[in-house]
C-alpha cells in the first residue's frame, strides 16, 4: 500500500512540475509576444496562451480588451491629427492672401504725408502684420513638415558651404542689433545626407532664435568626429537669466513657449520646425543652457551623420 501510495505521489510530483514547465515556458512567450505587439501597436495582434490555464487566460483576455482599446483610440487620434493638420493648411492658405494684400496696401501708404504720430501707427500695423504673416507661414510649414507623407530628398550636400551662406545672409541683422558673430567654419566640404533646402530652413531658424534671445554675441562653429561617424553644428548665444529654460528639453515642443518670449516676438514653431526636420534627416537636436561669465549661455547643436567617404562621390553642387 505504502508502496502505491509512494508511486501516486511521484507521479503527481511529475504531472505538477511539467505543468509548473509548461507555463513558466508559456508565460516567457506570452511576454515575448507581448513585447513584439508593443513594436507594433498599429497591428491587430492578440496575445494566446500556448497552455490551457484557466486563470491565466482570462487575464490574457483583459490584456487584449486593452490592447484594441488602446489601438481605437490611436487610430481616432491619428484622424484627428491628420484632420487638425489639413484644417491648419487651408486655413493658413486662406490667410496669407488676403494679409499680403493688407500688407501691401499698408506699404502704399505715403509715410512723408503723415505726422510722426500716425506715421509711427503705420510703422506698429506693418511690424504686426508682418508678425502674423510669418506665424501663418510657420503653421503651415510646422503642418506640412510633421504629417506622416512628408519626406526629405537625401543627397549629399556641403552642410558647411550652407551655414557660411546662412550666416552671411543674417550678417546685417546681427549688425542692426548690435550683437557680436562669431563663425567658426571650415572652409572644406562636410558632407552629409539630406536635403539643402530643408538643412537651410534649419540653419535659418537657429540663427533668427538667437538673434532674438542674443544679448551681446552668437557663436556658431562646427564639431567634426570621424571616428565617431558624426559631425555637429552648435549655436551658442548668451541670454537673460530670466530666459534661462527650465527644461531645455521642451523647447521643441510644439506650441511650447517660456513667458518671457511671448514679449520678443517669438511663435514657439521654429525649434519645433528643426527638430522634425532634422529627424527626417536622421540627425538629433537639443539644447542645453549653462552658467557663463556675467551671463548664462545657451547652446542648440544639430548631429548628423556623415556618410562613409567610399559612398559618397561628392557634394551637391550649388
Amino acid at each position: 500500500m505504502q508502496t502505491i501510495l509512494l508511486i501516486l505521489f511521484i507521479l503527481a510530483a511529475v504531472y505538477f512540475a511539467y505543468r509548473f514547465f509548461l507555463l513558466q515556458k508559456s508565460i516567457r512567450q506570452t511576454t515575448a509576444a507581448l513585447r513584439e505587439i508593443n513594436d507594433a501597436l498599429p497591428e491587430n495582434r492578440i496575445v494566446k496562451l500556448p497552455v490551457h490555464e484557466a486563470s491565466l487566460e482570462e487575464l490574457l483576455q483583459v490584456i487584449n480588451e486593452n490592447l484594441t482599446a488602446i489601438r481605437q483610440e490611436h487610430i481616432t487620434y491619428q484622424k484627428q491629427e491628420k484632420l487638425l493638420k489639413e484644417q491648419i493648411e487651408n486655413i493658413s492658405h486662406d490667410l496669407r492672401t488676403p494679409l499680403t494684400a493688407v500688407l501691401g496696401y499698408l506699404k502704399l501708404i505715403n509715410k512723408d504725408s503723415l505726422d510722426t504720430a500716425d506715421a509711427g501707427y503705420l510703422e506698429t500695423a506693418i511690424r504686426r502684420a508682418e508678425s502674423l504673416q510669418t506665424l501663418i507661414a510657420q503653421f503651415y510649414e510646422l503642418s506640412r513638415v510633421t504629417s506622416q507623407d512628408f519626406s526629405v530628398k537625401k543627397e549629399s550636400v556641403d552642410a558647411a558651404r550652407i551655414l557660411r551662406e546662412t550666416c552671411l545672409e543674417h550678417y546685417a541683422q546681427f549688425e542692426a542689433a548690435h550683437l557680436e558673430i562669431n563663425c567658426q567654419l571650415p572652409a572644406h566640404e562636410i558632407c552629409i545626407h539630406g536635403d539643402a533646402d530643408a538643412l537651410k530652413r534649419i540653419f535659418v531658424n537657429l540663427l533668427q532664435n538667437a538673434l532674438r534671445y542674443a544679448q551681446s554675441h552668437i557663436f556658431v562653429r562646427v564639431q567634426e568626429n570621424p571616428a565617431g561617424g558624426s559631425v555637429c553644428f552648435l549655436f551658442e548665444n548668451d541670454i537673460l537669466p530670466e530666459q534661462a529654460p527650465s527644461d531645455p528639453t521642451r523647447l521643441f515642443d510644439r506650441f511650447y513657449m517660456q513667458e518671457q518670449s511671448r514679449s520678443r516676438g517669438g511663435t514657439g514653431l521654429g525649434l519645433t520646425i528643426s527638430k522634425s526636420l532634422t529627424e527626417h534627416m536622421g540627425g538629433s537636436i537639443s539644447a542645453s543652457c549653462r552658467a557663463g561669465g556675467t551671463l548664462p549661455l545657451f547652446t542648440i547643436q544639430v548631429m548628423f551623420p556623415v556618410p562613409e567617404t567610399s559612398s559618397v562621390p561628392g557634394c551637391a553642387a550649388p
